[in-house]
């Protein structure tokens, strides 16, 4: 069983989802000023996170537009190939339908989750405006460039 729940921290909400012993896989909070929502992958991911995670990602942009997401894996382990075609061919047209236009991604430590991302990329690109990173601050500073 999977769980989600919000919290305020600052004036912004963090979301969360864990697995049934209580780890935290996926966490997304929404910036004060609404320049973009900063999303972080943690641990070994499934398809059935992959695509909660997405799913809780539409959710907050439907609640409120925003225009730029900041994708971290760089606490993901292994692969994500089960969720990269969908994310690239599906998710992200929906989530540009929802006015996100600009994807930060920070690129996970192994191989495996960088492979990953080039099935998501080769499909994506074509709705969002995508580039990859090694920190989040990097991320941050072109996102507000």
């Amino acid at each position: 069983m999977l769980a989600g729940k919000g919290r305020t921290i600052s004036g912004m909400i963090k979301k969360e989802l864990k697995k049934a012993n209580g780890n935290t896989f996926f966490e997304a909070e929404r910036k004060a000023d609404n320049a973009y929502i900063h999303v972080n992958w943690i641990g070994i991911q499934s398809l059935e996170m992959v695509l909660l995670g997405a799913s809780q990602l539409l959710h907050m942009l439907r609640a409120q537009p925003c225009p730029a997401i900041l994708n971290s894996n760089k606490e993901l382990i292994g692969p994500w190939h089960d969720g990269a075609s969908f994310l690239g061919s599906k998710w992200a047209l929906q989530a540009k339908n929802l006015g996100l236009a600009y994807f930060a991604h920070v690129m996970a430590p192994g191989v495996y989750g960088q492979s990953s991302f080039q099935n998501f990329y080769q499909f994506g690109h074509q709705y969002l405006q995508i580039e990859t990173f090694t920190t989040d601050a990097e991320a941050e500073a072109w996102l507000r460039s």
